[in-house]
């Protein structure tokens, strides 16, 4: 019974987050998670490898979702959702699996499915799809350190063969999980020296860890630089801040935290989630003589700590960060592993009755982080739970069109219907794919979109070097000022 009903409560929390916050559902669906879903109409290989106009953040949902798209025949839209959450529940399981207590893995669905409205981009963006791929690795590693395959060569190249392609995939999805591969392999040795069960002792094992290892680094090396020397911007280097833009980088997050810990940052559940988990910490460092890990427990604590404040530095150092404001998308990650940390002491502490206490103050913190994502979109902002794609479907009454707007009301207008509708920012703003407005520009019919970008709609204008006119009045749809153009 307590597994039937541990087996419901996952699967409810994993049905309810698909259907707030995969593509399909989500309110505040973009321009950004629109190209992910126009890849997958449009896919194209080498060129498409990487996130249009851009060297970083692989295509690994566009590249998969060809299956149920092309396989299967279903939606851009559907197949990017499923590819998404499909990948987000085998790292969930992954990570689960860590655990022996049911609680904890309840715990942890809420945290990865719900996490709070600042950092619901894990379920959105790259981060959340780099950590799966590294809990589906660190899965297979345990699996080899049972020792259940000393006896079965194939079994053991087939794990080593997986893991290897997925720390490479890792990569290609985020640069940053090479930090994080790099750490999980050298808490891998440094916790086999002299262990009796370590791979480190048994040549069968440790042995074709190597080669996988180097043929790794090598294979996996030429397909990153391959991947970016085809990508539509390929610099193939990497800045760093110097020490007084590291200090502004500081500052930046420094300021950010406290417009939270104020209740200045008009996100009132994250603020008070906050204030929770850091109670709840507080109270654990109090009580962490009561912890008793194992050595293997000891051993994936100390990474996930470890993990949060090496990302974190390197966050901080790198020049792109900075360029972009140190944005909130760059610590999605460390809420996650920050809470497998949280979670792996909370479970090793000994029973008493200051951890009963603790149970319902920790469940309480993340049900506000879960529930206060979707109070946040209901009442604060964008005040409606109605997916966005239910707007954009209104301009599918246009028939076979091509639209230009401002970036964030341009892609994400063709993700219903790609075939017929067509969309690309103009000229001055920031555009992903040059080919796709070049096809926008054969449309014999044209719709300008001016929010975000004018505030009335020109006679005429020049875009991607063609003479528009306007041809009618504007009007209303799709939640945006709309009106045509002819050639």
């Amino acid at each position: 019974m307590k597994q039937l009903t541990h087996f419901l409560a996952v699967s409810a929390i994993i049905l309810l987050s698909f259907f707030c916050y995969s593509s399909n559902f989500y309110p505040l669906l973009s321009s950004d998670d629109a190209i992910q879903i126009l890849m997958i109409h449009n896919f194209h290989l080498p060129h498409d490898l990487y996130f249009w106009g851009q060297d970083r953040y692989g295509s690994l949902i566009p590249l998969i979702g060809q299956v149920f798209y092309r396989g299967f025949g279903i939606s851009p839209l559907t197949s990017e959702s499923l590819t998404h959450y499909l990948i987000l529940i085998a790292g969930y399981f992954a990570f689960a699996g860590m655990f022996k207590s049911k609680y904890s893995q309840v715990l942890l669905a809420v945290v990865w499915f719900f996490p709070p409205f600042r950092l619901v981009d894990f379920l959105r963006g790259n981060i959340g799809l780099e950590y799966s791929l590294l809990a589906i690795s660190i899965f297979m590693i345990q699996k080899i350190q049972t020792g259940r395959f000393t006896d079965c060569l194939v079994k053991l190249h087939l794990l080593l063969v997986s893991i290897t392609l997925l720390f490479v995939l890792s990569v290609w999805v985020s640069d940053l999980a090479v930090v994080s591969i790099f750490l999980l392999l050298l808490i891998q040795v440094y916790f086999g020296v002299g262990s009796k069960n370590s791979v480190l002792n048994n040549p069968f094992k440790w042995k074709p860890g190597i080669y996988y290892f180097i043929a790794g680094i090598i294979l996996g090396s030429a397909f990153i630089v391959y991947a970016k020397y085809n990508a539509d911007n390929s610099p193939l280097y990497i800045n760093f801040n110097d020490f007084s833009t590291i200090f502004e980088s500081l500052k930046l997050f420094g300021n950010s935290m406290l417009e939270l810990l104020l209740f200045r940052s008009n996100e009132p559940f994250t603020s008070a989630h906050l204030y929770l988990a850091i109670l709840l910490t507080g109270i654990l460092f109090l009580f962490r003589a009561d912890i008793r890990f194992g050595e293997n427990q000891k051993k994936w604590f100390l990474f996930f700590v470890s993990d949060i404040v090496l990302i974190f530095l390197v966050i901080m150092v790198s020049k792109w960060s900075f360029m972009n404001g140190v944005p909130r998308r760059y610590f999605t990650g460390h809420y996650i592993v920050f809470w497998m940390a949280f979670l792996f002491a909370f479970e090793y502490l000994a029973e008493s009755k200051i951890k009963k206490t603790l149970r319902l103050l920790l469940m309480l913190t993340v049900l506000m982080a879960g529930a206060g994502g979707l109070l946040h979109m209901k009442y604060i902002w964008p005040k409606s739970l109605i997916p966005r794609v239910e707007y954009m479907r209104e301009f599918e009454s246009l028939g076979k069109i091509g639209i230009i707007g401002d970036y964030w009301n341009s892609y994400i207008n063709s993700v219903t219907n790609p075939d017929n509708i067509i969309a690309t920012p103009n000229d001055l703003a920031s555009v992903r794919n040059r080919e796709m407005a070049f096809e926008v520009m054969k449309r014999d019919t044209f719709y300008i979109i001016r929010d975000g970008w004018m505030e009335t709609f020109p006679d005429s204008m020049s875009q991607f070097g063609t003479k528009l006119y306007k041809n009618g009045d504007e009007f209303r749809l799709g939640d945006c000022f709309v009106c045509r153009y002819k050639k």
